[in-house]
C-alpha cells in the first residue's frame, strides 16, 4: 500500500509523559502524569498510545528525543484525533503547533538514515 499522507511518518517506541495539557480560553487540566508512547513521528505532528482520555482540541508541550545523536525537539503539540484500541488503551493523533524548518530538516534525515 502506498504511502496517503502529505508527510511521511517515522515510526519511533519511546515514551514521554504529558503532565499538564491546556486549551486557550478553557483553562489547563493540571497534575494529570500521563505515560504515553509515541508510536511514530512527521514533520507534522506525531502518533501516540495512552492509557488516559485526552480531549480534542487540548495542546501540551512535547519534550521529543528521536535519538541520541539528535537534537531534542521540545514544541507544543495539539490532540487532533484519538481512537479506542480497547476498553482501556487509546490511539491519538497530535498535532505540531510550530516546527522550524531545521527541525522538518533534521527528521527528514533521520528518517533517510533510518530507512
Amino acid at each position: 500500500m502506498s504511502e496517503k499522507r502529505a508527510n511521511k511518518r517515522i515510526p519511533l517506541g519511546m515514551s514521554i509523559s504529558i503532565s499538564d495539557l491546556y486549551k486557550e480560553g478553557v483553562g489547563t487540566i493540571m497534575d494529570l502524569d500521563s505515560s504515553i508512547e509515541i508510536t511514530d513521528i512527521s514533520s507534522k505532528g506525531i502518533g501516540f498510545i495512552s492509557k488516559c482520555i485526552l480531549p480534542i482540541g487540548y495542546y501540551f508541550i512535547a519534550d521529543i528525543e528521536v535519538s541520541k545523536e539528535y537534537p531534542q525537539i521540545i514544541t507544543d503539540v495539539r490532540i487532533i484525533r484519538s481512537r479506542a484500541i480497547d476498553r482501556e488503551t487509546y490511539h491519538y493523533g497530535a498535532q505540531f503547533v510550530a516546527i522550524s524548518p531545521s527541525v522538518k530538516a533534521m527528521l527528514e534525515q533521520y528518517d533517510s538514515e533510518n530507512n
